[in-house]
């Protein structure tokens, strides 16, 4: 009795299942040419004025309040503490590019955040700066910051 439904039950059941993807081997070129193409049918786009405060002008910056530099934690995400020794609070992690006061108190390294606030981070997790992309320049000057506070980096050419 059962072994006359399974076939039909077993070919709606394969039916179900979706075919596998299969990775596409194209060339750069290939890949080139159908963005192209792609570019063509869709045309050219107007995407309207940039969002109030991104409008691509020169951003306004100001002196930060207290001589840094630019330089990198030892590993990404180190954490930044309120109070420089270990038992305080986190407040935060250390960016890629860190703006470091020279305030060293019991081995450990004061860090200019935002406006203001400062953070402390181990003097031992401080290194020179990195780029974090392999051929980027690899200076980096605190540039001072801008009306919210944030610090701003440059890059300049060696």
């Amino acid at each position: 009795m059962f072994r006359f439904a399974w076939p039909p039950l077993a070919a709606a059941l394969i039916a179900l299942v979706p075919p596998c993807a299969h990775a596409q081997h194209l060339s750069a070129e290939q890949l080139d040419r159908l963005s192209q193409e792609r570019q063509k049918e869709i045309g050219p786009r107007d995407w309207g004025p940039p969002p109030s405060g991104q409008g691509g002008g020169v951003q306004e910056t100001r002196p930060v309040p207290t001589p840094v530099r630019c330089m990198s934690p030892r590993e990404d995400f180190e954490p930044l503490y309120a109070e420089p020794r270990a038992s305080s609070r986190q407040i935060g992690t250390a960016a890629p590019q860190i703006a470091v006061t020279d305030e060293v108190r019991d081995g450990w390294r004061k860090v200019l955040r935002r406006g203001t606030v400062y953070a402390w981070i181990p003097q031992s997790d401080v290194v020179p700066y990195r780029p974090l992309v392999a051929g980027a320049r690899t200076r980096c000057e605190v540039a001072g910051e801008a009306a919210d506070g944030m610090v701003l980096f440059t890059h300049p050419a060696p």
